[in-house]
């Protein structure tokens, strides 16, 4: 990318120099890593659902898996164990997962919420909702996003332990379809919404009252997928036109023209490599600050449309893919140095068989997001 490529400018938004110091503040400048390989899992090595919606790795080191249509799958070492509605799910499209302080996992489904704990599902609340996000604040409170307003009321929901509390556009919501929920360091609640594909933009409470902002005020589209707040505290958001950094005054703003693969900005992520990554419709795009580097299903990506990414404990970046075609998608992981491969490492950890005793699916325990 031109080095005059960086930032388009437009209404409040600082000049290319000021943001090129602010990504300097938590990116290293560097090279494409030489030696990244792609491995895929898809229905082919136990998942059972392609289309991808959330991956999460909790405390345990287990990696769950959210699917619409396939339940929840969890991985544990080598061995997956999958819920679904005949477990107690309240539906099979699973499309965020979130640990509580005490070890639960939240899961929240188009049709409600579940806890799993223990190996068992139980009802979480909000049945018949269509949930697309939750998080936990620092205070314990669950908050939820309900979107598909027409089929289920849409709103925000929040969780204190005794029971849920709703807020809509009457309270001063920005809108009723919520496609993320998000608490930055400052302890304030954020939201981003859908509204049928045409967005009401983003907004925050603090608790007393919320303050929004929409295309009017600098936000690239109104409808916002993803979001998160940089080391410095900045907000990115992720639209369907691009990105925009809200620095409490300003707004900055990424785009294909600046080096993005594609504008539909599902997912991002910051790498402890100081790397950004940003999932979109047409690929995964890294950015150090300065260079961009994307890559796609021809360079290795099970599919273009990435939904969710995640770096595990091992530094591996797995990316959850929405499939284009039936029998396709799944998930891509990206390893960026000489580990062994994944079905390598699934052997390792398998018993011995000629020292230990062979283990049906029964004596096996607890092993095992379009929009």
């Amino acid at each position: 990318m031109p080095e005059n490529g960086l930032m388009r400018q437009g209404k409040s938004w600082h000049k290319q120099n000021d943001l090129r110091a602010l990504f300097k503040q938590y990116l290293e400048k560097g090279d494409a890593p030489e030696d990244i390989r792609w491995e895929s899992l898809t229905t082919a090595d136990g998942l059972p659902h392609n289309w991808i919606y959330d991956l999460y790795q909790a405390s345990d080191g287990k990696i769950y898996v959210g699917t619409w249509g396939g339940g929840l799958a969890v991985l544990d070492g080598a061995q997956w164990r999958i819920y679904s509605k005949k477990d107690g799910l309240a539906s099979n499209a699973v499309t965020c997962i979130q640990e509580g302080r005490d070890g639960r996992i939240w899961l929240a489904t188009d049709n409600g919420i579940n806890i799993l704990a223990g190996g068992q599902i139980s009802d979480g609340g909000l049945n018949g909702k269509s949930l697309l996000n939750l998080t936990f604040d620092r205070r314990g409170n669950l908050w939820a996003g309900c979107w598909r307003a027409t089929h289920s009321g849409g709103g925000l929901y929040r969780f204190d332990g005794r029971g849920w509390q709703s807020f809509t556009t009457r309270d001063g919501l920005p809108g009723q379809e919520i496609l993320k929920v998000f608490e930055d360091s400052k302890g304030r609640i954020w939201v981003g919404t859908y509204e049928h594909g045409m967005g009401a933009g983003v907004g925050w409470t603090d608790g007393s009252r919320w303050h929004n902002y929409n295309r009017s005020d600098g936000l690239a589209d109104d409808c916002v997928y993803s979001m998160f707040e940089d080391p410095s505290g900045n907000m990115w958001f992720g639209t369907i036109k691009g990105i925009s950094i809200f620095d409490g005054r300003n707004w900055h703003y990424l785009s294909s023209r600046d080096g993005l693969v594609d504008d539909r900005i599902y997912c991002m992520w910051i790498d402890s490599n100081k790397k950004m990554w940003f999932g979109t419709e047409k690929g995964v795009s890294r950015f150090d600050g300065t260079n961009w580097i994307s890559y796609r299903k021809k360079d290795g990506l099970v599919e273009d449309l990435v939904r969710t990414i995640l770096e595990t404990r091992e530094h591996d970046l797995w990316f959850g893919t929405y499939p284009y075609a039936q029998g396709r998608g799944g998930i891509s992981i990206a390893r960026f140095d000489s580990v062994k491969s994944l079905k390598d490492r699934v052997l390792d950890l398998l018993p011995d068989p000629d020292r230990y005793p062979r283990l049906d699916s029964g004596d096996q325990d607890e092993t095992s997001s379009t929009k």
